[in-house]
């Protein structure tokens, strides 16, 4: 190491991201927000026009942007089930374990643990706050596991199941899914999960453990109304509603868009059908936003939005005049997602913050809230509240962490560097077209030590179950 011994370089560089939380100011109830966090499924950076889309698909998600605080680079995992797993955790894959997507919801064979590991709905529940979960959950199959959502922290839910739906196959075509699945054979298990429950038109949905069907009824809609409605009945008492969307995910693995009411009588190609699901999607959110003001919450209540992972790779969109093709399941830029953070009279508005990942949820909602983070847990995360609230110039932050199986990757402002030795200047080379591992030594140590002083990964206690882990140990590369 040049200029700097290794063991100084690793404090100054990995103190920040490994500090934990601070000790929760005393406030009284009516002093804690209000917290409501909206996540879009399977949409990268490149659609939404805070962060430069052409599309003009998010009015209403720039309007928060604008008046708020908006993430300039920010990682989640490069899927949907681990992805949630370091939000709700602040807690990278190589502790939880889930450095793979496993589908618990469509597969079974496990799910996420509450005696492994701790939800920020959990934490704000037991500070005194009323927790409520709509939408998207796929990290524990509900059938198997009845009663988990409250074992999570959540008091009330309406969410997609996301299962198998036994009434659209025949006793036979279940017995061949299920013998795929212990066989592993992915591609099989692609083309069949067609016939898995529907999150869109004619939605099976669970509320408080029941399973309800709703028949010429549009999902996004139906999860809307229960999520206005929690706003509504918990206006006396500060609350957390995580609104996990299940737009602008498609029906299934292998159908990536669907119609909405806005286009269901219209011939519309592929693309332009994505666009509008976030506009949809959009449109739902704006409708949160005035329910809040027209209850008189707006300014008491701090909204997120973000979004999950990268978009399919099939779509692409024009971003600051580059066509950028999706990047989900991939560990490029195209896999940044969006982080808006809106809280009037509380953040001051119209600013930017260089640098924050998912595991910089879990402890900022706990600042917000006056909630203590869970003892003895090690958190990735750094807390963003004083930046938000206009007590820090900047985020906290020198660098963010992603990974997806067991390649690794960290960045800072400019530079990126993978743990198979590619390094990028990403402000400069966004596509990552210029290996620079070779040109500067220094900016490859620095961040090299950084991915060098990270733990190993740990091990789910169960084989993980999706289409992408299928491939994987069909090919000798997971065991």
């Amino acid at each position: 190491m040049a200029g700097m011994n290794l063991r100084t370089l690793v404090t100054c560089f990995l103190a920040p991201a490994f500090a934990a939380c601070g000790a929760p100011e005393s406030r009284s109830s009516t002093d804690r927000p209000n917290v409501v966090f909206i996540l879009l499924d399977n949409v990268g950076q490149e659609w939404f026009g805070c962060y430069g889309g052409e599309d003009g698909a998010t009015p209403n998600i720039d309007a928060l942007a604008r008046e708020g605080v908006r993430v300039e680079n920010c990682y989640s995992h490069p899927v949907c089930g681990p992805s949630r797993v370091v939000l709700l955790t602040g807690r990278y894959p190589f502790r939880t374990g889930w450095t793979l997507h496993h589908d618990a919801a469509l597969y079974s064979g496990g799910g996420f643990d509450p005696a492994r590991e701790t939800t920020v709905a959990r934490v704000l529940r037991d500070a005194g706050y009323a927790t409520g979960i709509a939408g998207k959950w796929q990290i524990n199959n509900l059938y198997d596991e009845p009663g988990i959502l409250g074992r999570h922290g959540f008091d009330e839910h309406l969410v997609w199941p996301g299962s198998i739906d036994r009434e659209r196959m025949t006793a036979e075509q279940h017995a061949s899914y299920m013998d795929h699945i212990r066989n592993g054979r992915g591609d099989d298990l692609a083309r069949m999960n067609h016939n898995i429950e529907s999150r869109y038109w004619d939605p099976v949905l669970i509320r408080q453990g029941r399973r309800e069907k709703h028949p010429g009824r549009f999902g996004p809609d139906l999860v809307q109304e229960f999520a206005l409605d929690f706003l509504r009945r918990h206006r006396g008492r500060p609350f957390f509603l995580y609104y996990p969307m299940v737009l602008t995910h498609g029906q299934s693995f292998t159908e990536h868009v669907v119609s909405t009411p806005l286009n269901r009588d219209r011939k519309l190609d592929e693309r332009d059908r994505f666009a509008d699901m976030l506009r949809y999607a959009d449109r739902l959110i704006g409708e949160v936003a005035r329910t809040l003001g027209n209850l008189g919450l707006r300014e008491r209540t701090v909204v997120f939005v973000g979004s999950d992972n990268g978009t399919t790779k099939d779509l692409t969109a024009r971003r600051n005049g580059r066509v950028v093709r999706g990047g989900l399941y991939e560990l490029n830029e195209a896999g940044q997602v969006v982080l808006i953070a809106n809280g009037p009279g509380r953040f001051p508005g119209r600013r930017t913050c260089a640098l924050a990942d998912f595991s910089d949820v879990f402890p900022t909602l706990c600042d917000l809230a006056g909630a203590a983070p869970p003892a003895g847990a090690t958190l990735d995360g750094r807390s963003l509240a004083p930046f938000l609230l206009g007590r820090a110039a900047d985020g906290p932050r020198n660098w963010i962490f992603n990974q997806h199986h067991t390649r690794r990757v960290v960045r800072d402002r400019r530079h990126k560097l993978y743990s198979t030795g590619e390094l990028y200047d990403v402000e400069k080379d966004p596509d990552e077209t210029r290996n620079l591992a070779a040109e500067a030594p220094d900016v490859r140590d620095r961040l090299g030590a950084v991915l060098g002083a990270l733990p190993p990964d740990a091990s789910l206690p169960f084989p993980p179950r999706s289409i992408s882990a299928f491939r994987l140990r069909a090919s000798g590369q997971l065991k």
